[in-house]
């Protein structure tokens, strides 16, 4: 039977934790981010401590420690206690720190510590998430390299998503947007292992008669060229054709729909842009003519009989 104290047993449960918090980040899941990502330091940090001595995993507190120290010690002759207490996130954390030093902001780690523990509710701000996430891959970084671990083999196919979560951009918007074309990417690339090219095919097919509201469009992705809904807003812009010389009044107006996309969602990759701003970061159209829409089925009730005395 494996050691379930062993450094080997706390990595292998550490590196999916953590790569179910970069799959919540990219999913918008922000209650469970910091749940699988303090649990992954958690026990990552247990493996460096379980490498140097399984004692510096014990819980010190109350009688019941001599038992987990026994336990842990494996004594022959002393038996096998019926449960074994070990240290949680945040005293793993203080332990690991008297022999491993990281460039992780100590206060972004309480704020991921806090929030896992229940201390304090998720929040719902994503610069927030993101402070907490680099944290965390950063101290995850320093616990890897205090274990000889690759980052390569920790992180999969999740790499490119860390190293821009650690790159210095200067502009946040920058930053996150790029950030979620990389998990969208890697999305990708695990559906395309686990489900083949074909199923993704299908998908692509499936993505252009997705069900839409009176507020949502179509549009292309720009990671994997599906069509994704884009949601917004339509206005009616009133075009003048001909004007009269003498009195520099419009004769004749035409009428144009136009979209502005104000959020983004892709069925297939998972991308996601919560804003104008990070879609036109991405090099998305934000807006656009609706060629085939009736202006009617738009206007606002505040310009309606605007221009009556035009109309044929």
């Amino acid at each position: 039977m494996a050691d379930p104290f062993s450094p080997d047993a706390f990595y292998t449960r550490a590196r999916e934790f953590a790569l179910s918090a970069l799959e919540a980040h990219h999913a918008g899941n922000r209650r469970r981010v910091p749940l699988d990502a303090g649990t992954a330091l958690e026990h990552l940090a247990k493996a460096c401590l379980a490498r140097r001595s399984p004692v510096l995993l014990a819980e010190l507190k109350g009688n019941s420690s001599i038992n987990s120290l026994i336990g842990l010690l494996r004594i022959e002759g002393a038996g096998v206690p019926a449960s074994i207490r070990t240290v949680g996130l945040s005293e793993a954390l203080i332990r690991v720190g008297l022999f491993v030093r990281s460039r992780a902001s100590k206060e972004d780690l309480q704020i991921l510590v806090d929030l896992r523990n229940g201390i304090v509710h998720a929040s719902e701000d994503a610069e927030v998430e993101e402070r907490i996430l680099a944290a965390f891959a950063q101290q995850a970084d320093a616990l890897l390299t205090d274990l000889g671990r690759a980052r390569e083999d920790f992180w999969d196919g999740q790499l490119d998503v860390v190293d821009i979560l650690l790159g210095d951009f200067g502009d946040k918007l920058v930053n996150r947007v790029e950030v979620r074309l990389a998990s969208a990417l890697a999305m990708l690339e695990r559906r395309k292992s686990a489900d083949g090219e074909t199923v993704l095919s299908m998908l692509r097919a499936l993505s252009k008669s997705a069900p839409l509201s009176p507020n949502q469009r179509l549009c292309l992705c720009p990671v994997c060229d599906s069509f994704a809904i884009a949601t917004g807003e339509h206005s009616v812009e009133w075009i003048a054709d001909d004007w009269d010389k003498e009195t520099g009044q419009a004769t004749s107006v035409d009428r144009e729909v136009w979209f502005t996309a104000q959020a983004f969602r892709c069925p297939v990759c998972g991308l996601r842009l919560d804003s104008e701003a990070e879609i036109d970061a991405t090099g998305i159209a934000t807006v656009w003519q609706i060629e085939d829409a009736d202006w009617r089925d738009y206007e606002s009730e505040n310009n309606e009989g605007a221009y009556e005395h035009l109309d044929d």
